[in-house]
């Protein structure tokens, strides 16, 4: 799919990031939101695109946070892609939150490893190498829990580590680490640097869907007034 400019977004923790890139450049937009995403993110795409002298349907593409995230945060990125798509009859790409985030970090070690807070007192993980095949995941998305993050680091030989989880649990970590969160400009530069690849999985609309790692999507009574979060 050959792009001039890409519209990307991610709300799949509590900040919400857009990205638009143009012939120019890119430009984002991020900040932490909690739970204010569907009142920001159509808003803040439609004045980014205004200030690029760009209309909607000058974008040939749209990547967003396929996840894993928050259920709510993943829901509203699927289904404003899929709404915007629609409109301007372009495609879709859902991209991995993490993969993204991992990319930033690339030249930190060989193997980066990215870990988000899943609340529940569970992580999203993932690793991922740069190598002569390019950015390969070591493995892939999956929960674990923040007592077995350091083990697990060890096991994969991860040089280093970054994410939201980093500093709210207590975790034996013993490699470099970073608190990070979601930029809609990692997607965009993931995406270029690993087009050969990631182009297959441009995707019409219609087919577009969040990566939901946890089954357990909702909290019971009981689970609520104990103050537990998804």
């Amino acid at each position: 799919m050959a792009s001039n400019s890409l519209l990307a977004f991610d709300t799949a923790t509590e900040y919400c990031s857009v990205a638009l890139e143009t012939e120019e450049g890119i430009v984002e937009r991020t900040e932490k939101l909690g739970n204010a995403h569907s009142e920001s993110l159509l808003p803040w795409i439609d004045d980014m695109v205004k200030k690029a002298s760009l209309q909607l349907k000058d974008i040939e593409g749209i990547i967003f946070s396929a996840g894993p995230g928050s259920f709510t945060g993943l829901r509203i990125a699927c289904g404003v892609a899929q709404g915007l798509a629609w409109g301007i009859d372009k495609k879709v790409l859902p991209a991995s939150t993490l993969a993204a985030m991992a990319f930033r970090f690339k030249d930190k070690a060989p193997r980066v490893a990215v870990i988000n807070d899943a609340r529940m007192n569970e992580c999203y993980a993932a690793v991922y190498a740069v190598s002569d095949n390019g950015f390969e995941v070591i493995q892939s998305e999956h929960l674990i829990k923040p007592e077995k993050v350091g083990l697990w680091l060890k096991q994969m030989q991860a040089g280093f580590v970054a994410g939201t989880a980093i500093g709210v649990y207590e975790m034996d970590i013993e490699i470099p680490s970073e608190y990070a969160h979601p930029s809609a400009r990692d997607m965009i530069e993931w995406y270029r640097a690993t087009q050969s690849v990631s182009e297959k999985l441009w995707t019409d609309p219609d087919k577009a869907a969040p990566l939901y790692i946890r089954d357990h999507v909702a909290l019971t009574i009981n689970e609520r007034q104990q103050g537990a979060k998804l």
